[in-house]
């Protein structure tokens, strides 16, 4: 079995990741609520859970760390133990060492020194220890006393086990289902036998028999947390039931499948069915789609120009049976944003407690999905915006009592979807941000001229602090004020396509939102021209499409403007001009021409165009580095007909965005 555990490792360093994550979960939860019963539970079989499966790799440091915060925790569950800070810290920190001998370990490397850790967890469980709730408190034990249910002597049962049926290692969860289970007790035996488990020579069912003191609760709980194990049900044995049923050979002397003895229902614990499957097969099915959908451009083209009305039916249905698939695999490699957002409660809980600073912390909207390309990329900027949040924004305890607001503030955390795109808020109610400071500060330092004030919004004002290097702190620390994290925050969301806006209330708080789009890959755009020249505009940016003698067009410092319905005045600019074809800036737009807004960080501008193609399905190929500084330019397509058109920009394309962001 030894030459085998390569084959588990991928499976065990993915279980023991999400096992840690919900101790992580279960610690700051228990923090908030010291009498919660239910993540002493989640933390008590996280540890005895990561136990048996470092155990079953042979990675004996992690095995004996996670035994040791296994029997701290078993201390907490009897009331032996009460819960405190130094509690909360010792075991977070024996999160922490865990989380680096596992990377140690799988890797073959030897593990680091933990034995002042061990020390730590042995002491706390002692007798006496610092945080002791005394013999009165165990009354109250949270446990197995707790409900009713005490561990007595040894005895068998039969534990049955049902795998999902889309299982792709059934050996793999036989043998973590048998690990786990002989640290409850002893395993008597098993049906089919461990060699045939080994061998995966069974279906989707297999039977333990297991002789231990643990209620039928626990052995149950314990191999329900296997993943892709649906149903289990613990039965107990007689005292004069054989604890195997013997084959029988049937009338043609072969042997017959071992009798069962008839079995109360069991509920599945889910009903959905999940592969593991790995980042780079899915992004070369998405590659693969993109090229399926550029394909099918080129025969709907060719169908129109023939005529052929069966043609033309074929290419229907091939267009919504490629729409089909294409969503299928758009949705495999769509993620929970919550992936992201559980690593954030402990960094904002141990840097609030290294600042001094009482802070809530929530979150809302967790299950929103997004592309796994998009999600990997966001985690950097949310850790900036929430260490400003805490640094610049959340007050002192006293100085908010001193303004008139509770003493513990907000720091939240939401994500929401608009449409094809999703929001993310990081907010705080702290003491918000001071405009007319930041203005002061950015033309001391040149970045604008203190008579432009009026020419710049508020809104604009506040995104002169994403510039490289400006700040407004006195002094920089370890957390923040050396001018950098805001431009990084908003070079990486306009990076994948997204927008930063910022919203302040002096005394009341800050707001970031990001919007992001669901995916990178493949996107609906608007096709316009100029001449012969087609270019592509993603149709998230798209308002509206007028024509010239529809709208209202004004001009402002013998600029043209389009003046919307509401009153908002927005510039104008001819597509033309801004890709440097030389007419004139200042001319209005003519008859036949089209208007169309584009809507981009809050901003709007109408893009004068020649001609509209039509709406179409793109695949979005990145600029070689010779033009990934182009402004502008946001990549490149190709059409059914063969032709490469360039995708314009929003973000860079408006020249009115020069010196006010």
């Amino acid at each position: 079995m030894a030459d085998d555990m390569a084959a588990y490792r991928e499976v065990f360093l993915s279980e023991s990741a999400e096992y840690l994550d919900a101790m992580v979960a279960g610690l700051l939860e228990l923090e908030s609520d010291p009498g919660a019963t239910g993540p002493v539970e989640t933390i008590f079989r996280g540890a005895h859970s990561l136990k048996g499966m470092a155990g079953a790799m042979a990675y004996e440091a992690t095995a004996d760390l996670t035994h040791k915060m296994e029997s701290l925790m078993e201390c907490v569950r009897r009331r032996e133990r009460a819960v405190d800070s130094t509690l909360i810290d010792l075991l977070l920190r024996a999160i922490d060492e865990v989380k680096a001998l596992i990377a140690e370990e799988s890797e073959g490397a030897a593990a680091h020194d933990v034995s002042g850790m061990v020390a730590e967890l042995v002491e706390a469980a002692s007798p006496g220890a610092a945080g002791d709730a005394g013999g009165d408190a165990r009354e109250g034990a949270v446990g197995p006393a707790a409900v009713g249910v005490t561990a007595g002597a040894a005895r068998r049962v039969r534990v049955a086990v049902t795998l999902d049926q889309a299982c792709a290692l059934r050996s793999v969860r036989a043998y973590m289902v048998l690990k786990r289970l002989s640290h409850m007790g002893t395993v008597v035996d098993t049906v089919p036998s461990a060699q045939d488990l080994e061998d995966e020579q069974f279906g989707d069912s297999f039977e333990v028999v297991l002789e231990s003191a643990e209620p039928d609760s626990a052995v149950r709980d314990v191999v329900a947390q296997v993943s892709e194990v649906v149903a289990v049900a613990v039965e107990p044995i007689a005292e004069d039931e054989p604890a195997v049923a013997e084959t029988v050979p049937d009338a043609a002397g072969a042997a017959a499948e071992p009798e069962r003895r008839v079995r109360r229902a069991v509920t599945k614990l889910g009903e959905s069915q999940t592969v593991r499957v790995s980042i780079g097969h899915l992004d070369t099915l998405v590659d693969l789609v993109g090229e399926l959908v550029i394909l099918r451009a080129r025969m709907e083209r060719h169908a129109g120009l023939s005529g052929d009305r069966e043609l033309a039916e074929t290419v229907e249905d091939l267009h919504r049976l490629t729409s089909e698939l294409q969503h299928e695999v758009m949705q495999t490699r769509m993620v929970p944003v919550g992936n992201i957002f559980n690593r954030f409660p402990r960094m904002v809980r141990d840097l609030a407690r290294d600042l001094g600073k009482d802070v809530a912390f929530e979150m809302a909207g967790t299950d929103i999905e997004l592309d796994r390309t998009v999600l990997d990329e966001i985690g950097d900027p949310i850790v900036h915006l929430l260490r400003n949040c805490l640094d610049h924004g959340v007050e002192r305890p006293d100085d908010r009592r001193a303004a008139g607001k509770p003493a513990r503030a907000t720091v939240e955390l939401e994500a929401t979807r608009e449409r094809d795109q999703v929001r993310i808020r990081v907010s705080d109610d702290g003491r918000g941000m001071d405009v007319e400071r930041i203005w002061s500060r950015a033309a001391d330092v040149g970045l604008v001229r203190p008579e432009e004030r009026e020419q710049y919004s508020d809104r604009q004002v506040l995104l002169l602090t994403c510039v490289p290097g400006f700040s407004t702190a006195e002094r920089a620390t370890k957390v923040s004020g050396r001018g950098v994290g805001m431009d990084v925050v908003k070079g990486k969301i306009e990076y994948l396509g997204g927008a930063l806006e910022i919203a302040s209330t002096a005394g009341r708080g800050t707001s970031f939102t990001l919007s992001l789009p669901l995916t990178l890959a493949i996107v609906q755009a608007l096709l316009v021209g100029i001449g012969d020249q087609v270019y592509a505009v993603p149709l998230s940016a798209v308002g509206e499409v007028y024509s010239p003698d529809d709208v209202r067009i004004e001009t402002v410092d013998a600029r043209p403007v389009l003046v919307l319905r509401d009153g908002e005045v927005v510039p104008l600019h001819h597509l033309g001009v801004l890709l440097g074809d030389g007419s004139d800036p200042l001319r209005l737009p003519g008859s036949g021409e089209h208007i169309v807004l584009l809507t981009h960080g809050g901003q709007s501008f109408g893009l004068v165009t020649e001609s509209l193609v039509g709406r179409q399905e793109i695949v979005i190929k990145p600029l070689s580095r010779i033009f990934r500084n182009v402004r502008g330019l946001g990549g490149a397509t190709l059409l059914g007909d063969g032709r490469v058109v360039l995708i314009l920009d929003p973000r860079t394309l408006d020249p009115s965005r020069e010196g006010a962001s």
